[in-house]
């Protein structure tokens, strides 16, 4: 028979899981995986390095979950370790966030985890799911349908869910339910009993208790092969992490980062999910990614235009280039305005300048030359509109065919000025558009320069 504590050292050597630790914060909630993985942990602090600390909590969902509490104070007494403990109401936080029982019991759990290590400068969080929580997470995500990502299962090393900035440890993940009661029993611990583990109305339970039972019959080595396949999942998935990483963006702004569009239409599809979620992160979003979605947008970087909405996350392809960051606010439309000629004249969010003296550019700031004897009547700045043409570009072409040829994307096009006189458009207050040259003894340079 292996020893326990063995088996997790080498484990944890192997996946590096403990180098640079000082402190590590365990989750215990008394049941037997929890409690191994404090008293082996315990065991270990002397040979990486590390201190031991405690966090507990108690959802309320059991008349029991107070004893509970209590058994796990009682016990980091008896050990000498620090314990930190908390509590939630779940069903009152699943009702205002209208999710599950289950997500909003595991949203609060790993709140409260994060909390207390950021607190206590803990270096990780450490939770004790063991193989058979891997065997039932392989099996669960199969069944409800996944990629490669989701079939690696449950990760050594991951971060806290809903706290980036914090790590999740599963060092007893090559351990069994065995391993744990037999690691409690040597210890003369007496862990605490779930009852809600019995509960068939959980898919978790329902696999552990119907459908494993029936799949071991089928092949007794069921659990060997849904580890083997996470495990060559994850080594496979290497490749995939890789080319998410490499596909960066060329800049990221208030607006959402933005990528060269044959970057991403080259990406595998659980590649392209990483880098939206990664995106989604830096915005500070929440992105729905489901198949659907990803295919719908693989039609539209295929086309080079269009866009999926992932929740509240939004990916668009235009001219060439793709943005993912958040939903934009329609640009509000603000009151034509007659310029003063020459002077200052400010529309909306808009500030524009006219002089019979060159005007220099900025980064801020757009500038556009205009020809004086070939206006007819007044100019006037206004939002650009639906059939706009330019009028100083040979052959009058539409306004939307011009932002496209100088490909300036949909996202840019929104918020761009127009000026014009009574036979169309004269002037863009848009980077990147070249006008025709006007001779300086008839130029009129006109500056736009935002000021909201």
């Amino acid at each position: 028979m292996h020893d326990p504590v063995t088996t997790v050292e080498r484990f944890a050597r192997e996946e590096r899981l403990f180098r640079r630790l000082k402190r590590v914060l365990v989750a215990v909630s008394g049941g037997p995986d929890s409690v191994a993985a404090l008293l082996i942990l315990r065991d270990l602090r002397e040979r990486f390095g590390f201190e031991v600390l405690v966090a507990s909590f108690d959802h309320q969902l059991r008349e029991t979950s107070r004893e509970d509490l209590e058994f796990v104070r009682q016990l980091c007494n008896d050990l000498d370790v620090q314990c930190f403990t908390g509590e939630g109401n779940v069903q009152e936080a699943r009702g205002l966030r209208r999710m599950g029982l289950e997500e909003a019991a595991r949203r609060m759990r790993y709140q409260f985890l994060a909390f207390v290590a950021g607190k206590q400068e803990a270096g990780a969080v450490v939770t004790g799911h063991t193989a058979g929580d891997q065997v039932e997470t392989v099996l669960q995500r199969i069944l409800r349908g996944t990629g490669v990502r989701g079939i690696r299962g449950m990760l050594p090393r991951t971060t806290v869910p809903g706290s980036e900035a914090h790590t999740l440890l599963r060092p007893l993940l090559p351990l069994t339910r065995e391993d744990t009661l037999a690691v409690c029993e040597q210890a003369g611990i007496t862990p605490r009993i779930d009852e809600s583990n019995d509960d068939r109305a959980h898919l978790r339970n329902r696999l552990r208790h119907e459908v494993l039972p029936y799949l071991r019959e089928v092949n007794p080595s069921v659990d060997h092969a849904l580890l083997g396949l996470a495990s060559s999942a994850r080594e496979v998935f290497e490749d995939v992490e890789h080319a998410a990483m490499t596909a960066q963006p060329h800049t990221r702004a208030d607006i959402g980062a933005l990528f060269e569009a044959s970057k991403l239409a080259a990406l595998p599809t659980e590649a392209l999910t990483m880098v939206i979620e990664r995106e989604a992160l830096f915005s500070r979003l929440e992105p729905e990614v489901n198949r659907t979605r990803l295919r719908n947008l693989g039609d539209v970087l295929a086309k080079g235009t269009g866009q999926v909405a992932f929740g509240d996350t939004v990916v668009e392809a235009s001219c060439g280039q793709v943005r993912i960051g958040p939903r934009l606010q329609d640009e509000p439309p603000f009151e034509p305005r007659v310029l003063n000629v020459p002077g200052i004249t400010v529309a909306g969010p808009w500030r524009v300048e006219v002089s019979t003296e060159e005007l220099e550019a900025s980064p801020g700031a757009a500038v556009a030359t205009v020809s004086a004897p070939g206006l007819q009547g007044a100019m006037r700045v206004r939002p650009a509109q639906r059939g706009d043409r330019v009028r100083v570009l040979k052959g009058n072409p539409r306004l939307s065919d011009v932002f496209t040829n100088a490909k300036i994307p949909r996202w840019v096009r929104e918020g761009v000025p127009v000026v014009a006189d009574s036979g169309g458009i004269v002037a863009l207050g848009a980077p990147g558009i070249r006008l025709p040259a006007v001779p300086e003894d008839d130029a009129l340079w006109v500056r736009f320069t935002r000021v909201d």
